[in-house]
This record gives structure tokens, sequence and C-alpha cells, in this order.
């Protein structure tokens, strides 16, 4: 059988097609004449019969009057902000509200977060990290710490090198002191000779010896074959690379020192939560070594740079550890509660001072001090304005209609605000309370997909619901009853728009009226 045989007949998509038409025209025959709950015509106007103004205009959020232009607003003298009014206002009694379904929720603000769950290793903290390196080239005699993970202190003596160069330099010294200490010395003699004795003890320092082992030696009065390495801090042996009987040479690495009080755990947080973190900020951690035990840190490094190929950024979260129990390699679960501004933006913690260092942020003071890590002048970083958590107008998920560039949210108004006096900015305007209320469409401009959270006393949080935090778009405030948000039913809404020709969600500009009853009676 040849692939011809095989194919479709080409009648066959001109008669699925043919009959879903037929499907179609003799399902619209049989639906009653007011399958459509709001009338064409009732849609074109008010109940007062005046004409729906349509499109973009300026009101103030208490909606005191509406204009073309951005102002002041003339009643209440608060700034006009800019609206989009996708249509005309529908009525629906209660009988109409049930059939569809109908559920609405009050404009209020809320307390809104996110909440951010990653996972991340431990690792030690690189600025408290320490290389013992051989300041000169010798043979190590003994080795004191001898095993990694011993711990440590600073000044414990780590182990003896014999040097040659060492030898020669402690000789230097002891030729110089006794020369300085010689009796009938002029006084440029003397300043000599004390000058040589400064240029040897220096050049003990430079080949890593300790001030008071310089002065062992001066009070010993003679050089000796090896000398002890100390510690140049406290901490814990994570590496060991010598042996005894082992020739090092000048710069070769001998240990590696960790101070472990405090640790870095590193986090990937991905590309769409980048925005809700920032220095500083606050981190819950549990580790699977310790159930039920909390740990903390806070953001102390966000990479500029982004993983390509997992849209993630590496975070530092600093970690105290004093009492050790945490350790390098460990998983750590870390969780960010990410708060809101009254303005929808990120409630950043507020860190100590008006200046920073430019290389280690978290190190702040007042001028003209130093970072005490790496020793820089703090450069001026003054903290920004209104980043405490507040409460935000805030639209409920299951309200927006979107088509990924428009956001859609239906209101329902109980009240009409008529003309009216001259009023305060914080005073109520007047309004007229409906007896049944009207829907009408507003194009909003919404912030980033977060949720509203209860906090019990033990800090525990439970989720009551997700939200958009309102940027533009929707009247806020109308007293009681006001408006309300429509949860449910905006769908059957928003197609009684497109039938009738109205702005609507996939049609901004609106569209010839479609009668689906054309062409057959009753």
């Amino acid at each position: 059988m040849t692939d011809e045989s095989k194919a479709k007949p080409r009648w066959l998509l001109p008669a699925v097609i043919g009959g879903g038409a037929v499907l179609g025209l003799l399902f619209a025959a049989l639906m009653p004449a007011g399958w459509l709950f709001v009338d064409a015509g009732e849609m074109r106007e008010h109940d007062d019969g005046a004409a729906v103004p349509e499109g973009e205009f300026y009101a103030c959020p208490m909606f005191c009057t509406r204009a073309e232009q951005a102002g002041i607003c003339p009643v209440c003298g608060m700034t006009m902000e800019k609206f989009v009014d996708t249509g005309a206002l529908i009525p629906l009694d209660a009988q109409k509200r049930a059939a569809v379904g109908l559920r609405t929720e009050p404009i209020q603000r809320r307390l809104l977060a996110r909440e951010i769950r990653t996972l991340g290793t431990f690792e030690p903290d690189e600025t408290r990290v320490k290389v013992v390196a051989a300041w000169v080239e010798g043979r190590i005699e003994r080795l004191y710490a001898d095993f990694t993970g011993v711990p440590v202190a600073k000044g414990w003596h780590l182990f003896d090198l014999y040097s040659p160069q060492l030898y020669s330099a402690q000789n230097e010294l002891i030729v110089a002191l006794r020369a300085a200490r010689r009796e009938g010395l002029s006084d440029a003699a003397r300043r000599d000779a004390e000058r040589l004795v400064e240029i040897a003890r220096e050049k003990l320092r430079l080949m890593g010896l300790l001030p008071e082992q310089i002065a062992h030696i001066e009070a010993q009065g003679e050089p000796k074959l090896t000398l002890t390495i100390p510690s140049p801090d406290h901490g814990i042996v994570v590496e060991k690379m010598a042996h005894v009987g082992m020739y090092v040479m000048q710069g070769e690495p001998v240990f590696k020192i960790a101070d472990l009080s405090r640790l870095w755990l590193i986090v990937e947080i991905h590309e769409r939560d980048l925005g809700f973190v920032a220095l500083g900020q606050h981190v819950e951690i549990g580790v699977n070594a310790f159930p039920g035990r909390a740990f903390s840190g806070r953001v102390g490094f966000i990479d500029p740079v982004l993983d390509r190929m997992t849209r993630t950024v590496k975070v530092r979260v600093e970690v105290p550890n004093p009492k050790g129990v945490l350790r390098p390699g460990m998983f750590g679960s870390a969780s960010i509660f990410a708060e809101l501004t009254s303005a929808g933006e990120l409630a950043a913690p507020r860190l100590a001072g008006g200046h920073a260092c430019p290389m280690h942020p978290l190190q702040r003071g007042e001028k003209d001090a130093e970072c005490p890590i790496c020793g820089m002048d703090l450069v001026a970083s003054p903290q920004p304005e209104a980043r405490e958590p507040g409460s935000v107008w805030a639209i409920p998920r299951e309200a927006v209609l979107s088509t990924g560039r428009r956001n859609l949210v239906y209101v329902e108004w109980w009240v009409r605000v008529p003309e009216h006096d001259a009023h305060g900015a914080h005073e109520d305007p007047p309004v007229e309370v409906l007896e049944q209320p009207l829907y009408q469409g507003f194009e909003v401009k919404l912030g980033p997909l977060v949720a509203e959270y209860h906090i019990m006393p033990d800090g525990t949080r439970h989720k009551l619901g997700e939200y958009y935090p309102l940027i533009s778009g929707v009247p806020t405030g109308i007293p009681d009853p006001g408006i309300r948000i429509v949860t449910k039913g905006q769908f059957l809404i928003d197609s009684q728009m497109e039938l009738t020709g109205k702005p609507s969600l996939m049609r901004p500009a609106g569209g010839k009226s479609t009668d689906p009853h054309a062409g057959h009676g009753g």
C-alpha cells in the first residue's frame, strides 16, 4: 500500500468544518432569545439615561470628578490619576447575579509579602580563611598541628622550621646588638649601630617572626637552629599540606586555617524572586542535623551575574555559628519573608549608619570610619526612605483577567458620586446608594503576585490568599458601601461586553455588535 493510499480523504476536513457550522446554527436557533443576561440597549446607558464616557480619563482616587487631562481635582484637591474605562456600566439584579454565581469582595489595604524558600550549602566565610605559608625556605623539623580539624588560637605554635636564612638573620641581629651596647661609642657611631639593630629586627619580622620571638632571641643572645612558626589567627585547621622532614620553598602553603564562628550559606534565588531580596534581609534557616532548631542569618551579598542555564542568582547568607554546631558542607533550607511597603515596594531593612564599605556593604558606620575587614574608608551610602512594611491596596488574583499585556478587573458599584461642593482630601465625598449594583471594567497596572499572611504569636505564618499590589487603574477612595471587586463571574460579564460590541478584554476598542438570534424568529 502506497503512502497516498494511506492519506486521509480530502473531503474529510471540509465535512468536519461544515458539520460544525450546521451544529452551531442549530444551537443558536434553539437558544431562547433572552440568553444574553444583559440587553445590548441596557449596556449603552446608565440607569439615569446618560451616555457613559469610554476610554482613558483622569480622576482623583475618590472619583469626585472626571477629566481629560491630568492635574489637581477641583473638588478635593488630590492629584488626579489616569484610568482606563473599558466601556459602559452593566446593571445586574439579584436574580442575574445568582444565575452567574457572582462573587465580590471589598477593595482594601492588606499587608502583603512573598515567602521565598530555597536550599543551599554551608561554606567557610572566605574573609576568615588564612593560609599559613613559609616566609623563608627551610625544612620542617616538627609539626604541632599534625592533623586536619585541630583547633588553634592566634599565637599557638604550628611547626618548627630549620632555615639557614633565619639562622643568618638571627646572627645579624645579635651582632648588631653587641655593637650597639659597646661602651665608648660616639653619638654618631651609636646611632649607626642602633639603626643596624632596627634593620636586623625588621628583617626578622619580614621573615614571619612575632615581636615576642624577636625579643626572646635578643634576650638569649644566641641564634636558634630552629624557630617555631605561630598561627596567624584562631580557627580550625581545614587543610594540612606539609609533613615532617619536608623542605618547603618561600611562599609555599603549609596550613589553611578557617574561623568557623561565622559561615556562609550559599543559596540560589530564581530570577522571578530576585526583586524580593535585599542586603541585610533576615533569613530563617533549618538544617537536617538539628530538626526543630531554628538558625538565622542575613543576606550579605547578591551575585551581580545571572546563571543563564538555571536562571538563578547566587545569594550569600551570613550565619553566626558561635558554638560551632554548623559545619561546612551541610545543607540548609532558607526562608526569606519579603514584605511590601505601602507603595508596593520591597521593605528592605534599614542598615546602621549613613556610610558603607564599597567592598563589604554590610560594614556600615558614620563618616570618617574605616571598614573593620579591609580598612577602606567608608563612603556615603544614604538609606532609602519609606522602607518599612505597610498595607497596600490589593487586587485578588482570581479577579484579574489578563491577556499577558493587558490586565482587566471588573468593579461592582453600589454608589454613585453626584455633583458636590469642594471637600478636603481626607474627607469622603457624598454618595448616593444604588438599589442594584452596576458593573464596570477597568484596565489596571499591577505589581508582582504576592500573598496575605496571618502570623501567629509563635511566628508561624498562614497564607490567606494571593493578591496583586494595585499600582493604578481602580478608584480606591469611595466610602462604604462603595465599590467591590468581582472575583467570580467576571468572565461572563466580559463576554456580554464582547458579544454586544462594547470594549472587552480581547477587544479593547470594541467592535460591531453581534446578535446571536439574527436570522431567526422568537
